[in-house]
């Protein structure tokens, strides 16, 4: 199998869930023997500079070409104009090897130019989009965040139906990909993947002391950090001693909280800093008005922690008697669950910590992922070529 991936940004080069979702789907893809050649948009990246980069050692099967991002002025409408424009570019590039691929695998927004190629009879090869975790068709946290999801959801809309295939991570986003018009077979459902060099080797028993909890991710809006900020409020006012709390991210210094037992630790990129804080952890705590499959998740479990979020996207896939599972990120939902994550039995919160582990060893490790992902897109091509 021969794979175009186009996606607008890999890590290490660039940071998020879905560049670092590109960059495992490539590493695994082509140790199952499928030839990849990424399209991404690094930034100042010399030629050549992939393949010499650690991360990407002994990949013989595997290219790279870089697409600069389109710097448009920050007008209304800006971010999908880009996106477009990017996806232009990539394809104008690419088109005169495009008869080299079996298909081409794009992610987020980048497949809005090779739909319309499709759709012209330009291109001859099926387009398969992930667009992850359509947060613009999911619960916005103001008036003003909805309005800004509109356009979103037209340009989403376009590109899911116009795709040959979608890859859904199940939950509550294959629901959406229904209700937006999608067939079910033209629905893929796998899960995002973890590398099995975040597990850890089995759960300490707890002592029963302080609880320790930590939130990882962006300081937006979404991500629900102001309802957690309530909530901890609350529970600080109380006077509670027997809880620290870690926030591994860009937070701004007027959403930070000034307590002794609260710790910033500002952007990290360190992978093995981001281990040792969570390792040290008890609780990961994802309160998002909309997510996907979160990465963050992901690597909480195998890290042996149990799970405090929302029941959004696909989090319902991740978060089953390991952890506590909210309807939505309102400040007394998350203060209570918070009160009961510090008042659980030691043996009570080891079991939620073992269940989490399992359930990343035994379902969500990339080596097992990329099997059933090489599974639908074969299904995929058998069925339309």
């Amino acid at each position: 199998m021969r794979v175009l991936l186009v996606t607008d940004g890999i890590y290490p080069f660039a940071m998020g869930g879905m560049q670092k979702h590109s960059y495992y789907l490539a590493k695994y893809l082509v140790r199952e023997g499928v030839r990849i050649h990424v399209v991404h948009c690094g930034k100042d990246l010399a030629e050549g500079a992939e393949l010499q980069h650690p991360a990407y050692a002994g990949a013989s099967e595997l290219s790279f070409s870089n697409v600069t991002f389109p710097a448009l002025p920050k007008i209304p409408g800006h971010y999908l104009r880009a996106n477009k424009l990017y996806s232009k570019n990539v394809l104008q590039q690419m088109r005169p090897f495009l008869d080299d691929f079996d298909l081409v695998y794009c992610q987020g927004f980048t497949a809005w130019a090779f739909i319309q190629a499709r759709e012209h009879g330009e291109l001859r090869i099926p387009v398969v989009s992930n667009l992850h975790g359509y947060e613009m068709f999911q619960r916005a946290p103001s008036r003003k965040d909805a309005l800004g999801q509109l356009p979103l959801r037209h340009l989403a809309k376009k590109i899911s139906l116009g795709s040959d295939a979608v890859f859904s991570f199940g939950g509550h986003i294959s629901g959406i990909l229904q209700r937006i018009g999608l067939r079910k077979e033209n629905i893929l459902e796998c899960p995002i993947g973890i590398d099995e060099s975040w597990l850890v080797n089995g759960i300490p028993p707890s002592d029963g002391g302080e609880r320790r909890f930590v939130f990882l991710g962006r300081d937006e809006r979404r991500k629900g950090l102001k309802e957690l900020n309530l909530a901890l409020h609350g529970l600080l006012k109380e006077g509670s001693t027997e809880f620290k709390f870690d926030f591994i991210g860009p937070v701004q210094q007027v959403n930070r909280i000034a307590d002794a037992r609260i710790t910033y630790h500002g952007a990290v990129r360190e992978e093995a800093l981001i281990k040792k804080v969570l390792r040290s952890s008890d609780v990961l705590v994802c309160p998002s008005y909309s997510e996907g499959m979160p990465t963050v998740i992901m690597e909480a479990m195998a890290s042996g922690l149990a799970i405090l979020a929302t029941d959004v996207g696909a989090v319902n896939q991740q978060v089953e008697g390991n952890g506590w599972l909210l309807p939505s990120p309102e400040v007394g939902s998350i203060r209570s669950a918070l009160e009961q994550a510090v008042r659980i039995s030691a043996a009570d919160l080891t079991a939620m910590k073992e269940k989490s582990l399992d359930r990343a060893s035994s379902r969500f490790t990339w080596g097992k992922v990329i099997k059933r992902k090489m599974e639908l897109l074969q299904l995929m091509l058998d069925r339309v070529t």
